[in-house]
């Protein structure tokens, strides 16, 4: 649904300088809709043929019995897909690690920073909703820093913030204390992030 109405938007034209690198809109993770709600037939009275100050009683009991319904509906299709966040998580998770594993290597391009970039910027936006703080403040740092270095430049730092997002991810469901640990190495992290930025 979501592709046919990205497809159907208008695009804009590219200049002639064709430097600029396309992005590709991940969409797998988009939501079908439920099936429409069955509700009583008093539900089906159109409330426009009613004046505001003369509704019946009963049109508005009805309405909280939609309302009540759909929120029955949409707790339970979150609850369908929390168990899909780990999976999520941990898919968004290797993409980091893999895009890690090739801007560090010697002939690192910018491109390749940029996709370490875009990784840890998904996952920023991704893991608080998935259930995952730490994950979302590590990548948030990490995003940070990344618009501040070059290629080569860094690289112990942003294999920190790669390895604390990893360790993060494995301590969730550990208590508080993986937490609370996870929050020390947040906060050590975003220091040095503020050091070396406010030094560039």
């Amino acid at each position: 649904m979501f592709k046919n109405l990205l497809t159907a938007l208008p695009t804009r034209r590219k200049s002639s300088n064709t430097n600029t690198a396309e992005v590709t809109i991940d969409i797998g993770r988009v939501i079908k809709p439920a099936a429409p709600v069955q509700t009583r037939q008093a539900a089906e009275i159109s409330i426009e043929t009613h004046e505001p100050d003369t509704m019946e009683p009963d049109t508005m009991g009805s309405d909280r019995v939609g309302t009540e319904i759909l929120g029955s509906l949409a707790e339970d299709a979150v609850d369908s897909l929390s168990g899909q966040f780990e999976a999520w998580m941990r898919g968004d998770l290797d993409a980091l690690v893999r895009a890690w594993s090739v801007a560090r290597g010697a002939d690192a391009t910018a491109e390749d920073y940029r996709a370490v970039f875009t990784a840890a910027h998904n996952i920023k936006g991704a893991a608080n909703s998935y259930g995952y703080p730490a994950i979302a403040r590590l990548c948030g740092s990490l995003s940070r820093l990344l618009t501040e270095t070059r290629p080569g430049e860094n690289a112990a730092l942003i294999n920190l913030h790669v390895e604390a997002c990893r360790a993060a991810f494995n301590s969730i469901g550990q208590g508080s204390d993986g937490l609370s640990i996870a929050d020390a190495v947040c906060e050590a992290l975003e220091e040095r992030v503020e050091l070396k930025v406010a030094n560039a």
